[in-house]
């Protein structure tokens, strides 16, 4: 009984998330890992310096579905966190600023979703070595979102727990948290310029992505976040803008109130679709697309 409880909880949340995203967010389609054309060729990669060496890069123009990216550049190359689609890199370089070495030597995945994680073999075949989740060939494996596996796709290098890389003098730590987005989630870490890409663990100013996830899961990684950022942290979101520390507490809050809600109308006894008739979150829906929600975050 408790277990079918925990599967109604997630299922009537997972519905009425994406009933409150208005269709924000739609499983990506065509190109090396998607099956529609997306026009590439329409979008636009906007390279933010957030601290050091460190850079966040976003994608504008069309609508695809690209999760925000990380790069580490300096003079043993670059490292990249969810470098995303194989057919973004060519404007992901250009976006970047000149270096003596622009060769990609590491790259880590939040998770495998495609829109996070297709450019794998690109990358390997360039020398890269593929950094993630032990659970991520399992992904590769099983799930009905991943392409067929091609070399390179699956880490290289993976990791149980915890893990640090050391790359052009900055620590690179590697957190797995309990099961929340997927069962290969990944939090990274750069301590000495205190910033941290979320994967989408977090995204900012939405509802994350629900199917298949789950609600507790996301409560505890959004804790985990907390305890390793302060005031200053950067933090580079799955998907949205730019945040700060005080939006992932705003998160949390959202996703705990979320779920006691939801909670208490499955203990009334109500069917999934009754929930979701009865629009619980609808007040709680941070709207991704209201100005309102959009700040600037200084890197200071």
């Amino acid at each position: 009984m408790k277990d079918r409880n925990r599967r109604i909880l997630l299922g009537a949340f997972a519905i009425a998330c994406v009933v409150a995203l208005g269709g924000f967010y739609l499983k990506p389609s065509q190109g090396v890992c998607v099956k529609r054309n997306m026009m590439f060729w329409r979008t636009d990669v906007h390279a933010t310096q957030l601290r050091d060496n460190v850079y966040m890069l976003s994608v504008y123009g069309t609508d695809l579905i690209n999760g925000n990216t990380v790069a580490l550049i300096g003079d043993e190359g670059v490292l990249l966190v969810d470098p995303g689609h194989p057919e973004m890199m060519r404007k992901q370089r250009a976006a970047l600023p000149a270096m003596r070495d622009s060769r990609v030597r590491f790259v880590i995945n939040s998770h495998a979703h495609p829109d996070h994680a297709c450019a794998n073999g690109a990358l390997f075949d360039e020398g890269a070595i593929i950094v993630g989740h032990s659970s991520i060939r399992k992904f590769y494996e099983a799930s009905d979102w991943a392409p067929p596996r091609r070399p390179g796709d699956t880490p290289q290098m993976s990791y149980d727990d915890e893990m640090t890389l050391r790359f052009d003098g900055e620590q690179v730590r590697l957190i797995h948290p309990p099961r929340a987005h997927t069962e290969g989630d990944t939090i990274t870490l750069f301590q000495r310029a205190n910033v941290i890409h979320t994967g989408d663990l977090f995204v900012n100013a939405s509802w994350p992505y629900m199917g298949g996830s789950s609600i507790d899961g996301y409560i505890v990684a959004h804790e985990i976040l907390l305890r390793h950022s302060d005031d200053k942290t950067l933090i580079v979101p799955g998907h949205g803008p730019l945040a700060r520390r005080a939006d992932v507490e705003k998160s949390l809050q959202r996703m705990r109130e979320a779920r006691r809600r939801v909670a208490a109308l499955i203990g009334q006894g109500l069917t999934v679709e009754q929930v979701v008739a009865r629009r619980p979150l609808e007040d709680l829906d941070p709207f991704f697309g209201d100005p309102a929600n959009r700040r600037e975050i200084t890197m200071s």
